[in-house]
């Protein structure tokens, strides 16, 4: 760590950056949300846009996942018994996520080239640059636990830079040669530290810390999980009788990777089709013969918690729960991870 860069400069180091990257930046959208959208190249949408970008410590509503892996995507396209597939490539620059979604794209990284490497993904997630922005101020106050799950408020490695708030500028760690040389090429928009830096950011790192209220036993949960019998079934069946499986904690986690694959074809021409699944849809264990061995509500569940905090760790030993709070945020019936977690540790009833 030897740089620094003014608030007041990252306007003009992003309208450089988006002329050789897809360049993805929070921004705030009508009605307040904060989501992660592509900077345009146009000249006055992009000034409009750069009005609108947010790296404070607002919620970003929804993960950054689906720019490697979109909710919809078309795989191929075929004719006649002639296939094109649609393969996307093209660099991409994720500027200001935090520390827990890059969690979950290190995640999906694991989970799309584990047992085969699939081309759609990482045709989109090999040429990237993440900049990731430390969280000073949790953006789900008592619903995220990121130091419990060891994910944050900053990133320990993964990233190309990461950015220190440090008042009216930031300082800048390099995490990869990637980064070092993003700071080279863009080098008249940083500057040298001044002072002790390094005390400064150890300082504002501690501080992060002790400003995340929600402290739970997420590594005792591991431990807990790994053991088959644990779980009394009466748990779950009071935890699925309040779930309405709305689906609200799938689309916003970071890690839910799960999907379904369709043909849309007519006569001798049509596409393939890949689209965003979730284990706790009932349709997620349906055979084709109609027949499904999960389809009570409390099987259903109990499969989610299973998942995130059993079966991934086994496969990948990494979580596939990153701490972010979105799943209880975004919950109507307030049964996110997290309490979840609480439940099993403290032996009480929470939910």
């Amino acid at each position: 760590m030897s740089k620094m860069i003014e608030k007041k400069k990252i306007k003009g180091l992003l309208k450089e950056a988006v002329k050789q990257w897809h360049t993805y930046v929070p921004q705030k959208h009508i009605g307040g949300d904060v989501l992660i959208a592509p900077l345009p190249e146009e000249a006055k949408e992009l000034e409009a846009a750069l009005d609108n970008i947010s790296l404070a410590d607002d919620d970003l509503v929804i993960s950054p996942k689906d720019i490697f892996f979109p909710q919809l995507e078309t795989m191929f396209k075929f004719k006649k018994g002639e296939i094109a597939e649609t393969v996307e490539s093209s660099p991409k620059l994720l500027f200001g996520i935090k520390s827990c979604d890059l969690k979950g794209i290190l995640f999906a990284d694991e989970f799309f080239k584990r047992d085969f490497e699939d081309a759609y993904y990482l045709s989109r997630a090999n040429e990237r640059l993440i900049v990731v922005i430390g969280c000073i101020n949790p953006p789900r106050p008592g619903a995220c636990f990121c130091t419990s799950a060891k994910t944050g408020p900053f990133a320990e490695k993964g990233f190309d830079l990461q950015l220190v708030d440090n008042g009216e500028s930031y300082f800048v760690e390099t995490g990869s040669e990637k980064g070092e040389e993003f700071v080279a090429k863009y080098s008249g928009f940083f500057q040298d530290e001044s002072g002790d830096a390094e005390k400064a950011v150890n300082s504002i790192k501690a501080k992060a810390e002790k400003a995340v209220e929600l402290k739970i036993e997420f590594q005792k949960a591991l431990d807990l999980m790994a053991n088959d019998d644990f779980i009394p079934e009466e748990k779950y069946k009071r935890i699925g009788e309040r779930c309405v499986y709305c689906g609200a904690c799938v689309y916003t986690c970071p890690t839910c990777t799960c999907f379904n694959v369709f043909d849309n074809a007519k006569g001798d021409e049509g596409t393939r089709v890949r689209i965003w699944d979730a284990c706790i849809f009932e349709g997620y264990t349906r055979e084709a013969s109609g027949h499904n061995p999960r389809n009570q509500k409390w099987l259903m569940a109990c499969r989610r918690y299973e998942h995130k905090l059993k079966y991934d760790k086994a496969k990948t030993n990494m979580s596939g729960c990153v701490g972010c709070g979105r799943c209880l945020a975004s919950c109507p019936v307030d049964i996110g991870m997290s309490k979840f977690v609480q439940e099993i540790t403290e032996d009480k009833k929470i939910m």
